[in-house]
């Protein structure tokens, strides 16, 4: 057997196993709460049916267990592009300001507004997200364009909005204590009409960074390289972190900004299937899922009776596997 044909049932091999493991995940992220009599057979008799006596607890363990997955989806797919295209293992979705963005625009809604609705504390957590990223691309195309340049105006901003945001919080905290929570990470309360906004959203950046693989897998070489190969470099660059920030913003608008997997999933991903930027995206949907999948069910198992923010599970053992990543590759 050729070294090719050896690596191409290596990563076919990756591919089923990540598939099998998400769907137990999803599977275990249906049968597992505070509620311990819903079972298999519920949720099968409610996905054909529609129906059973557990359908109101089944229906909402199946939205939480998609708006998980979404989560993870977007902030892998938000996370590889970026980690591409600014040439930096190291870079995450919310290096471009757009977390610090949507945290300022909650924390703005909830104190301005009397009742918000969920749809217009979205909308604007959202806007206020992309926002921040043209600022951040503004000043980092007005201080020449590269990836280093783009990462320290995205560090300023961010540092910026976050100040901001401590300011307001500080002045206004007996009207935003619900904010908490969200500025966490969790997928405990989200809307459906939020939900789908963010499926369309992920899905059209996705789809769209698919069809620039090829052009985006030419930035690691350096941009003379890229250039050389008939490649334009600042277009490909903005498109990218412009899809990448999309992702990013339907994500946290959606559930708050929650750490790790944006970072963590494109790296486990490389490190599995290589990094040809198709394949490695298509891992990471799948890492990204299993990874958001495993975090809400483990806050599930240890705190029933109490919603725990995502990130206090995936910074637990995101810190640490992080590190190993990092000594063992030399990374």
């Amino acid at each position: 057997m050729s070294v090719k044909a050896a690596l191409s049932m290596r990563t076919t091999v990756f591919f089923l196993s990540a598939i099998i493991i998400t769907s137990i995940l999803a599977i275990l992220s249906l049968t597992t709460g505070p509620f311990k009599g819903v079972h298999i057979g519920d949720v099968i008799e409610y996905i054909i049916y529609g129906t059973g006596d557990n359908a109101g607890i089944v229906r909402y363990r199946l939205f939480r267990t998609i708006a998980a997955m979404t989560v993870g989806v977007g902030l892998a797919v938000s996370g590889l592009s970026m980690q591409y295209s600014l040439r930096n293992p190291l870079a995450d979705p919310f290096l471009l300001g757009v977390s610090s963005g949507a945290a300022l625009g909650v924390v703005m809604v909830l104190v301005y507004v009397n009742r918000p609705h969920p749809v217009l504390i979205y909308t604007v957590a959202m806007m206020l997200g992309l926002v921040s990223f043209f600022i951040v691309i503004g000043i980092g195309a007005k201080s020449g364009g590269s990836p280093s340049s783009i990462i320290v105006a995205g560090v300023s901003v961010s540092y910026a909005l976050s100040g901001i945001t401590i300011f307001i919080i500080n002045k206004y905290l007996y009207k935003i204590n619900i904010t908490f929570m969200w500025l966490f990470g969790t997928v405990a309360y989200v809307t459906k009409k939020t939900l789908s906004i963010t499926l369309l959203l992920v899905s059209i950046g996705t789809i769209f960074l698919l069809i620039l693989s090829d052009k985006i897998y030419t930035l690691v070489l350096g941009d003379e390289v890229s250039q050389s190969m008939g490649v334009n470099v600042k277009h490909v660059r903005y498109t990218t972190l412009l899809m990448s920030a999309l992702t990013a913003s339907a994500t946290v608008a959606l559930a708050g900004p929650v750490g790790f997997i944006g970072l963590a999933a494109p790296w486990l991903s490389r490190l599995l299937v290589g990094s040809k930027f198709n394949v490695t995206l298509a891992m990471s949907i799948l890492m990204g899922s299993a990874l958001a999948l495993t975090s809400d069910i483990m806050i599930r198992l240890v705190s029933p009776s109490q919603e725990v923010p995502l990130t206090a599970f995936t910074a637990l053992f995101g810190g640490p596997l992080l590190f190993y990543l990092t000594k063992k590759t030399g990374w």
